[in-house]
């Protein structure tokens, strides 16, 4: 994991200093109407009764509409999973979100939303499949950066963090990765 976490954060420096072109970047369109966007990474995830936190693959789905040039509003899907020795731990959250660009010119991006959470372990062995799991409320945080690549299109970097409150305890996953948006 600590591997992953320095090669995402030195891609997102690069992405972020790279050198751009002014004018492409000034007369960028705004941020208007439907976006969708999604990523893929690599999340850390633990739980209230977990012995130690576990390394896993990430990812998330969103789309909405532009309030302003500043605020989008929408839903997301993030989650992360594992798969060891035949058995799968997935936590999920689905939220109402609001993403906020505190400088309308500028591709930061910081990110909240509330909504569902899902814990769910599986296994499967000798014939014998096993499958349970708890939903409760979930919360979503996050902040990115989107380049734009494109008229419409951005490369997004981007840290969440997803929370989900169950009976007898709580589960939290911490996602870095890389997305695509069009706005």
């Amino acid at each position: 994991m600590r591997r992953f976490a320095t090669t995402a954060l030195i891609l997102t420096a690069a992405l972020v200093a790279m050198p751009q072109d002014a004018d492409a970047q000034m007369n960028a369109p705004a941020r208007d109407g439907f976006f969708i966007g999604f990523g893929l990474g690599g999340g850390s995830f633990g739980c209230t009764d977990c012995a130690d936190r576990q390394s896993g693959v990430s990812g998330h789905l969103t789309l909405g509409g532009a309030v302003s040039e500043r605020v989008l509003l929408g839903f997301e899907s993030s989650g992360w999973t594992k798969e060891e020795q035949g058995a799968r731990m997935t936590h999920a959250n689905a939220s109402l979100i609001a993403q906020f660009y505190p400088a309308a010119a500028s591709g930061f991006f910081m990110k909240g939303g509330l909504g569902w959470s899902r814990l769910e372990i599986s296994a499967s062995g000798g014939g014998v499949s096993f499958s349970g799991g708890t939903n409760g409320l979930g919360l979503t945080a996050g902040l990115g950066y989107d380049v734009r690549v494109g008229n419409n299109l951005s490369l997004s970097p981007y840290g969440m963090f997803g929370w989900g409150n169950f009976d007898g305890g709580n589960a939290q996953n911490l996602q870095l990765g890389l997305g695509l948006t069009w706005h």
